[in-house]
């Protein structure tokens, strides 16, 4: 299995933080991931959030390319239909795949929060087939086509991506996809699919099973499209310790971000029936029965027995960790960082 790290980059107020000194941080952590032989830093975006959750992940991306050597680089996703016209994403990724030699991959998503489509004056009804019709335009343009286009969002005379990506015919391009139509779309266009860190073990298997059996529906092969996996993750050196000092800034994420109304959650009750949480403050955020099989925080014994869980019973083979918890001090995420690789992946690998 592959391990990887990923960054939203939010700087809350109420932590005595600030974006520069997030982003300076982030920089840091990001090249010593690079210097311990992590796999991939993912970034995420979002626009107009009180905490400053990046809004431009190419950008923070370039900056990654500048200070490392080996680590991809991957977006975990790009807004399609806001980045303004998908040949500029389409250029923007070549320069980035260029500058980062051959390291980069996009991740493309639809978005889903109704206050961003109004402040960009997009209508949120179009965003399915303004993301497909980018992703088309963005295929062609990265593998050197030269072409015209008139769709019904966009419009050009005949032209030439230059200059193309390092990586031929171009680079990878994730989907992100939180229904089985979805799921079905991605496989019928050949996208490798990424999950997003708010489900839980069984719902990850679920989605997995439906893109597979879509895979294979098309008559493609699933062993030519990599699991990957987002997870929230934080290791201490013993349990209770690392609930303790990630706990607030884990609770600012489930309460002010990833939170009702705009993701669902469910409390699954002892008698087998289900409670719908639609309330940011509800108590369930900060229960343990909210963490078990989704959320990976707790001592180097625990993490890795998790992480085997996903390899070994989903068959996931990139797990992709936050790293960065809002507004968490420095020394925590690095020391997270150093016994990720000291102490959980070698239990994981079997080499303790």
């Amino acid at each position: 299995m592959r391990y990887s790290i990923f960054y939203s980059l939010q700087a809350p107020a109420e932590f005595g933080v600030d974006p520069a000194r997030v982003y300076a941080e982030a920089l840091d952590q990001v090249a010593y991931a690079d210097e311990l032989g992590l796999y991939q830093v993912w970034l995420t975006e979002h626009h107009f959030l009180a905490d400053g959750y990046c809004p431009s992940p190419m950008i923070a991306a370039a900056a990654i390319a500048g200070r490392t050597r080996n680590i991809r680089i991957g977006q975990g996703v790009v807004l399609a239909p806001f980045y303004g016209h998908p040949l500029r994403l389409a250029e923007d990724t070549a320069v980035l795949d260029l500058a980062s030699g051959g390291r980069f991959e996009l991740g493309v998503g639809r978005g889903y929060r109704p206050h961003e489509f109004a402040a960009f004056g997009v209508d949120i009804k179009r965003r399915k087939s303004m993301t497909e019709e980018a992703l088309d335009i963005i295929r062609r343009a990265l593998a050197g086509e030269r072409f015209a286009h008139a769709g019904r969002h966009y419009r050009f005379d005949e032209v030439q991506l230059a200059p193309l990506p390092a990586q031929q015919p171009f680079p990878p391009i994730w989907l992100g996809a939180a229904t089985a139509k979805s799921r079905r779309e991605a496989a019928e266009r050949g996208h490798p699919l990424l999950i997003s860190l708010i489900t839980n073990l069984a719902e990850t298997r679920v989605e997995f099973d439906d893109y597979t059996a879509s895979l294979r529906a098309c008559g493609r092969d699933p062993s030519d499209y990599p699991r990957a996996l987002i997870r929230e993750f934080y290791v201490a050196d013993d349990q209770a310790r690392a609930w303790a000092e990630v706990k607030p800034h884990f609770l600012h994420i489930y309460r002010k971000v990833y939170c009702p109304p705009y993701l669902p959650f469910w409390d699954e009750q002892a008698d087998g029936s289900r409670r719908l949480v639609d309330d940011p403050g509800d108590p369930y955020f900060e229960s343990e029965a909210f963490r078990r099989d989704r959320h990976i925080i707790g001592d180097p014994e625990f993490c890795a027995r998790e992480l085997r869980r996903y390899r070994d019973e989903v068959g996931v083979e990139n797990m992709i960790l936050r790293m960065q918890f809002p507004g968490q001090p420095h020394a925590q995420v690095m020391r997270s960082l150093e016994l990720l690789v000291s102490e959980v992946i070698p239990r994981v690998e079997g080499l303790r």
